[in-house]
This record gives structure tokens, sequence and C-alpha cells, in this order.
């Protein structure tokens, strides 16, 4: 089988995304390595060229000479070079870790899989009434409308959670989606309790991060805690507008390099909070798990299909919150984790389902 994975419209020198990252590389990883691939075609950018060096030789490196596309060159890639470089390719599937795809594209007999890991703006479009959402009225409907496409026209849709599955058959139920996962290639961390007292607190501006929300069920667990005055809240990521910390005990670190995020996470933290009203995946909590770091989230379908019934709590319950919590710092269940994917694994699913359209 003769594969393309584009990756030229990405970052991967500072990616807002860990999750996208860790898609498009382990992706790109297990497909060197699974045995029906005899040829992959990569298409990157000067950014990701130090990521892709001494490759097999069926692996073969296009490199757009500049970096990633940045606004009207994102769309120009979308809608045009992409399909320019399958076509002068030509392989026999053409694969988009990012799921969108051209709105019209002329691929010649390539077949395309998109590997599309939700569709949020439905959240928006539920939750928030005309010009209360948080971005640009032109980019939701653009990227809306790439997410419908991309279930249109794909020959197959590939995806990390059945909850996924199930949103994208609810707006086109002739799409054919196939449930992948996440890999991880790293070995877990067994879990030692940490040094520390503090929390880790996951933070966004976006409002289905439900960040406000998480600060006060915080502040209402702090009130019945003894310990309260030993305990910090490590807040990584960016506030909303308008909402102040609560006081001193609120350490806000912005994003960090990976290397300090580790540290904070292992040697600093006891557990972790996750606030979400929507997720495709809930990469986060997984990881935390996978650090050995006890992490709890808001009970979502695709949250509760990838970590333990007790690390996951109610939105609507601020009981069931601070239960979980306490669980979680107090004395954490974190004997039977479940098992993740490798990146080779979820790459051989991947080919095995095109292999059965």
């Amino acid at each position: 089988m003769k594969l393309l994975l584009a990756l030229t419209d990405q970052s991967f020198t500072a990616t807002k995304s860990v999750g996208i990252f860790n898609v498009s590389m382990g992706l790109a990883r297990g497909l060197m390595h699974t045995s029906e691939v005899t040829e992959l075609h990569i298409l990157g950018n000067t950014e990701c060229a130090t990521h892709f060096t001494n490759l097999p030789s069926h692996v073969h490196l296009h490199l757009a000479d500049k970096p990633v596309p940045r606004k009207f060159g994102r769309v120009w890639w979308d809608q045009v070079g992409v399909c320019a470089a399958i076509r002068r390719i030509q392989p026999d599937w053409a694969i988009l870790p990012k799921g969108f795809p051209p709105f019209f594209p002329m691929l010649g007999k390539t077949r395309l899989a998109c590997y599309l890991h939700d569709v949020n703006w439905e959240y928006y479009e539920q939750n928030h009434g005309e010009g209360d959402s948080p971005f640009p009225r032109h980019e939701l409907l653009y990227f809306r409308a790439l997410g419908l496409r991309s279930l249109q026209v794909s020959d197959l849709v590939l995806t990390s959670t059945q909850f996924n599955k199930s949103r994208y058959e609810h707006y086109c139920p002739s799409c054919r989606t196939a449930v992948v996962g996440i890999g991880f290639d790293d070995e877990p961390r067994p879990y030692t309790p940490a040094a520390g007292r503090d929390i880790l607190f996951y933070a966004s501006p976006f409002p289905h991060k439900l960040t406000q929300l998480g600060i006060r069920r915080v502040e209402s667990w702090l009130l019945q805690r003894s310990d309260a005055a030993d305990i910090r809240i490590h807040l990584i990521g960016r506030l909303p507008q308008d909402c102040p910390l609560p006081g001193q005990h609120w350490v806000q670190h912005g994003r960090l390099p990976f290397e300090e995020l580790q540290r904070i996470m292992q040697q600093e933290s006891r557990c972790a909070i996750y606030f979400s009203a929507y997720e495709g995946f809930g990469m986060p909590p997984v990881e935390c798990l996978r650090a050995g770091v006890p992490c709890i989230a808001s009970a979502l379908p695709p949250i509760c299909e990838n970590i333990p019934a007790c690390f996951t709590f109610d939105n609507a319950d601020e009981e069931s919150f601070i239960r979980a919590l306490n669980a979680a710092y107090d004395a954490p269940d974190m004997a039977d984790l479940p098992t993740y994917p490798t990146w080779q694994e979820v790459a051989h699913r991947c080919v095995t389902a095109m292999q059965q359209v």
C-alpha cells in the first residue's frame, strides 16, 4: 500500500495542541513500521524536518520551502496545495490527521481518509447565541463547513472514540467511520504518592472548558479542608476574560515547557483537575494517569470511554466533584488503569480499515 500523510499545515516548534502533535507524529512513526505500508510519503514543512531524519528507505519526506501556512496561506493549502501534492505523488490513500479536506477534492484515483477529532462547533451552536461565540463567525463557519465536508467526501473517517463516531453519523449517516483510538509509545509511569500537596488545574479561555466553574468548585472544596492553607493550585493555561484568581494560593503558569509541566505534575501535585463541557477524546486526563498522577475529569462520554469512573464527576453536581477530588487527593485508586494502544497498533488499525473499504 502506498500512503501519503499530510503534516504541512502544522507547527512543530510551538504547537498549540499537544494532542494534535501527538497524533501527527505518533501516526507517522506507526505507519513507518507497518508492514502493509510499502511506500510512505510525508508532506512536511521546514518546521518538522528535524523530526524526520534517518528515514527508512520506503519513507519519503516532501518539504515545502516555507513554515506552517498562516491565515490565508492555510486556506490556500487546505483547498489547493494539498490536492496538487496528492495528484503529483498519486498514493493509494491520503491521510489528513487534522481531518479537514478540500471542499472539492480532485485526487484522481487516490482515496481520502480524514482523521477527524470532534465536531465541537456544535457545542457553540447549541449553547451560544449569534455573536456570543469566542471564535470569529467566519472562522467558526469555515471549520464547521470543513468538518461536515470531511464526513461527506472522505472514503473513510478515522477517529478516536465511539462518541465521535455517533456524532459523525448524526450529521452524515452514510459516512464510513473507523474508531482507531489514540496511541502512546512511552511507557506509563508507576504511581507514587507525591511529596507535595498541590493540585494541577487545566484552564482555558474557551467557554466549553468551564474554567470559571472549575475555580468556584475548587474554592468550595478548599473551604471543607482543614489543610487548605498548605495547598496551592497550579493553573496551566490562560484564563477567560474578567476571571480573576481567588487568591495567592492560585499560581498561574500559562503554557510551560513539557519538562517543567512534568516536574510540577510529578513532584509537587497530588492530583490534577480537568473541567470540560465538550471533548472528542480528553487527552490531559489520560496523559496524567499515564504519568502516574491521579486526575479527575468531567464525566463526558468520550472521557468515560478512556478513564475509570472513579476519576470522573458530574459538572452539574458540586458534591460529585468534591467526592471525586477528595478520593483522588487522599486515597486514589491507581491499581488497575486502562491499557492504551501503541501508535504502531493504531497505525495497523488505520491500514486494516482502509483495506476493508
